[in-house]
């Protein structure tokens, strides 16, 4: 069916942006871990901040020279924790809430002064687990970054390389955020163009709309892939 296919191709993206729906008015948590802009864990269960940590070990391992062991997934990592704005790590570890993305990072709370943005950071852990490299198939004009020869750890943490590229990308270049946001919106008009009827009477125009917003999603995901790939052979460095 159209509709199953206009999905396809847009959620099928390492990374969804959106807009949140209800305002901040609630109070935060208390953080999770210190800094002016950090990863917070108060949304993980125990069993999840454990496999956290084993992701954050990943990144923050040091070289026999006391260097970062892999410097590109560090250097984001650091760019991010650094840079004023919260990100919220959410872990999805019930195959229940799985789907066919890997991670995505959703705009929370948006700062129009560009101060202090609200982020949160998925990672779908049975998607990642259930990948096989050799399954792996290109996408219509965007390459993809193999998993082979990655530990289940590490293929967690070059999804989350993934993410934060985005998140560096986007607190660097605001023309980027805007990209980003300006994706959303059309894959939200998509979806309620879809629910309204079902999409039965109006596959045609969907389809015609995820056509127009499919260029912006590739042209997006470029920086986040090319970062990726060089996590990848990073990590493949054991």
């Amino acid at each position: 069916m159209v509709r199953e296919s206009i999905f396809c191709k847009l959620a099928l993206t390492l990374c969804l942006f959106a807009v949140p729906l209800q305002s901040g008015a609630q109070d935060l948590p208390a953080p999770a871990t210190s800094g002016p802009g950090a990863f917070r864990t108060d949304r993980l269960a125990p069993r999840q901040i454990k496999l956290w940590n084993s992701v954050r070990e990943i990144v923050l391992a040091r070289d026999k020279d006391g260097g970062p062991l892999h410097p590109t997934l560090y250097e984001l990592w650091r760019t991010v924790e650094q840079s004023g704005h919260l990100v919220f790590v959410e872990l999805i570890t019930d195959k229940q809430r799985s789907s066919n993305i890997a991670g995505e990072c959703l705009v929370e709370e948006f700062d129009p002064s560009g101060l202090k943005h609200t982020f949160k950071l998925r990672l779908f852990i049975p998607t990642i687990n259930r990948v096989y490299p050799g399954e792996q198939v290109p996408r219509e004009g965007m390459e993809f970054v193999p998993f082979t020869g990655l530990t289940h750890r590490e293929r967690y943490a070059k999804v989350l390389g993934h993410e934060l590229a985005h998140l560096a990308n986007m607190l660097r270049d605001p023309d980027y955020l805007r990209l980003l946001r300006e994706i959303c919106m059309e894959q939200s008009a998509i979806s309620a163009g879809v629910r309204a009827d079902g999409g039965r009477s109006s596959d045609g125009k969907l389809q015609e709309r995820s056509n127009l917003v499919w260029p912006l999603v590739l042209a997006s995901e470029k920086p986040a892939l090319a970062a990726e790939a060089k996590i990848y052979r990073e990590l493949l460095q054991k």
